[in-house]
């Protein structure tokens, strides 16, 4: 399943491009026109969210990365996905567990910042699709007695428990900013509001963290999270 969403990844970031390129004819202003519509593409960015690996760190989680990418296919208008790998230990007041798997998630942005001359920078709004395949391995647990009299937690001294082949699906709408604050290398942040779709659970267990999508409870399917990213730009053609 890793596998088969890296291969997604890099085939939602190529074969918009390589489409586009097999029906265009460039005119002497170097545009793409594809039935009489003009396309300006521009750029490629690839990059990484570098505030996931420095908080995983700091929380003592074994990994957490995700690689980001976008694909300007008109002046306004990019084409998104990311990947991303997260092996976290989940602590919370009855439970600890160990959530280990891979999410992608793809959509666009669209930039609502006019430039300009020489600048490339963007404020901007998205939309994405996410998806991700993970394990939940149990590390303990407490259980509740409700006949105890001082109190009704029972510690527990059971075996671990494994869930493994869960799933989960989401829509996230975004916001954020990219500032290109050297030639070709871009920093950005977003912001991300998540409404979760559809998730596949272990019997007698729920999914309380889903990487990806972060944090579920019982009776909220919706969540948040937050990506600071470096990228660099390849340009597919020279800047005005």
């Amino acid at each position: 399943m890793k596998k088969i969403q890296t291969y997604l990844f890099i085939i939602s970031l190529i074969i918009p491009s390589s489409t586009v390129f097999s029906q265009v004819e460039n005119d002497s202003n170097d545009s793409l026109t594809i039935d009489n519509k003009i396309l300006t593409i521009n750029k490629i960015r690839l990059g990484i969210d570098i505030y996931k690996p420095i908080k995983s760190s700091s929380e003592g989680d074994n990994l957490n990365y995700e690689i980001v990418g976008d694909l300007q296919i008109t002046e306004n208008l990019y084409l998104a996905a990311e990947y991303g790998i997260i092996d976290r230990l989940v602590e919370d007041e009855n439970i600890n567990f160990n959530s280990k798997g891979s999410f992608l998630r793809f959509g666009f942005d669209y930039n609502m910042f006019k430039n300009w001359v020489g600048m490339d920078n963007a404020i901007f709004l998205g939309l994405r699709y996410g998806s991700s395949n993970f394990s939940n391995k149990i590390e303990s647990y407490n259980i509740r007695n409700s006949d105890a009299y001082f109190s009704n937690f029972v510690d527990n001294n059971y075996q671990t428990i494994n869930h493994s082949n869960l799933t989960g699906s989401w829509l996230e709408i975004l916001a954020g900013v990219k500032v290109e604050t050297f030639n070709n290398i871009y920093l950005g942040f977003s912001l991300r509001l998540n409404k979760l779709l559809s998730t596949k659970k272990p019997d007698n267990f729920d999914n309380l963290f889903i990487p990806g999508f972060n944090k579920v409870t019982d009776d909220n399917t919706w969540g948040s999270g937050f990506n600071y990213t470096l990228t660099y730009s390849i340009p597919l053609k020279k800047r005005k």
